[in-house]
């Protein structure tokens, strides 16, 4: 809230303060400050449309130091006056009599030094600020759309058992704000997008208050200390924004997921019966991670997470295996994404044996469980049946397919950019050695694992 000063002149005590001399040290009202300015044009009146604490009069403004601020401060990076690195301590002097205190004029270079790297700094920021901004945004929105993604597949669940299950269902609810809230971000996400956004605008003007400093410093020999001040504005405002910057990388680097599991379709006629243990939320029990093995008419990047099919032409010959086994009597689940094709996006998707001829597709068909993704549709193999299933939608450029293997009941499910097809397969063997298979038809079709 800005402090209201009233008039320092006597008869005029009960008037509202309009400016601040510096050399007379006086509040001056509107009465005041016309003559003033006529009679003492030289001297430096500072306008009170602000917070008098935020003008800097190159006056100390500790209590009873009316000292000018001619020392500076390293250990606290602060002006300081006469009074302040006194070695006599007490009654407000000698605050400073333990620091490395200089003269203004001896920290001319040095601050001249770090306001002209600062100006690099802001001009860096204005650059990236904007970006930076539009990626959180980005972020946030995924955040809360999956937020309530989630929600949507409780309530969903939950309808079949209603009158059993309101209670739990409020408790799963807010165990997701919860993890949300308290695991993801331990600050009021909501706002920061706001709060954000007002910086652009800050780091402009200090790039130009920053120029426009460094332009007249050497015109202007006089005001040191004032010059001095608004660099150390500037450089407390870098932080400010340094660690904003900070901030947007952490949410920028957040890979946590939170998922909402559930017991099996089976079990969920008896739920009623064990209400309180149903449900879970949960962000790593799914995750399965692995890389692709290396095999004919594809290349394997250096880290094992993207196969391009380099040879062999179009046609159903590049089959591509995962180098990890995928765990039995749990469900595991991994995405794979559609990158940079002129092709029509054929694949094939699933589980299987590891066969070391990677190219006998007969073997391929009659043992891997699998569902297939043309252009035309979305057909669900199993054995070398084939069933369209109704799952019509083409593929393209971008997009992630998602599968799901449920080593407990046997079924495996697959959605494609977060669209849930259901169970692709229902006869998945719980005990056989399985790993993750692909199937690429397009020559130079890139697919990597998200």
């Amino acid at each position: 809230m800005k402090d209201i000063k009233k008039c320092s002149l006597k008869k005029h005590s009960d008037l509202d303060a309009v400016g601040f001399c510096i050399e007379c040290n006086l509040f001056i009202c509107n009465k005041c400050i016309n003559i003033h300015n006529e009679y003492l044009e030289k001297h430096h009146t500072y306008k009170l449309d602000k917070n008098f604490d935020e003008i800097f009069t190159g006056i100390c403004r500790e209590e009873n130091h009316k000292n000018e601020l001619n020392y500076f401060c390293k250990t606290h990076n602060q002006l300081c006056c006469a009074a302040c690195i006194s070695k006599i301590k007490g009654e407000g002097n000698g605050q400073h009599t333990d620091c490395i205190v200089c003269f203004v004029d001896e920290i001319n270079n040095e601050k001249r030094n770090i306001l002209k790297k600062n100006i690099q700094n802001l001009e860096s920021f204005s650059k990236t600020i904007e970006n930076s901004l539009k990626e959180l945004k980005q972020i946030m929105g995924k955040i809360n759309k999956d937020k309530e993604r989630l929600k949507t597949q409780i309530i969903k669940k939950f309808t079949e058992i209603r009158n059993a299950i309101n209670e739990r269902e409020d408790k799963l609810l807010f165990e997701i704000e919860y993890k949300f809230n308290e695991i993801i971000f331990k600050e009021d996400n909501d706002n920061i997008v706001k709060k954000s956004e007002k910086y652009p605008n800050i780091i402009k003007k200090l790039l130009e208050k920053g120029k426009k400093l460094n332009e007249e410093w050497d015109n202007n020999k006089e005001k040191l200390n004032s010059k001095i001040n608004e660099c150390v504005k500037i450089e407390n405002s870098i932080k400010e924004i340094q660690e904003l910057e900070e901030n947007i990388k952490i949410y920028n680097s957040q890979k946590i997921e939170i998922k909402f599991l559930t017991n099996t379709e089976e079990e969920l006629k008896n739920i009623i019966k064990k209400i309180n243990e149903f449900g879970e939320i949960n962000n790593n029990e799914y995750e399965y991670k692995f890389k692709f093995k290396n095999g004919k008419y594809y290349t394997v990047s250096e880290n094992g997470l993207v196969a391009t099919k380099s040879s062999g032409k179009n046609g159903y010959n590049c089959i591509i295996y995962g180098d990890k086994e995928i765990p039995k009597n749990k469900v595991s689940k991994w995405r794979i994404k559609l990158e940079e094709t002129k092709g029509s996006c054929h694949i094939m998707v699933g589980i299987g044996p590891q066969n070391n001829n990677n190219n006998n597709i007969d073997n391929f068909y009659s043992e891997c469980w699998v569902f297939c993704c043309y252009n035309s549709g979305k057909i669900i193999k199993s054995n070398s049946s084939s069933d369209y299933n109704g799952h019509s939608g083409k593929l393209k450029n971008g997009d992630i397919i998602e599968i799901i293997v449920d080593r407990i009941s046997g079924n495996l499910h697959f959605n494609v950019n977060n669209t849930d097809y259901g169970i692709a397969c229902s006869e998945v063997p719980q005990n056989d050695i399985l790993y993750p298979v692909i199937l690429l038809y397009d020559q130079n079709l890139i697919i990597r694992l998200v």
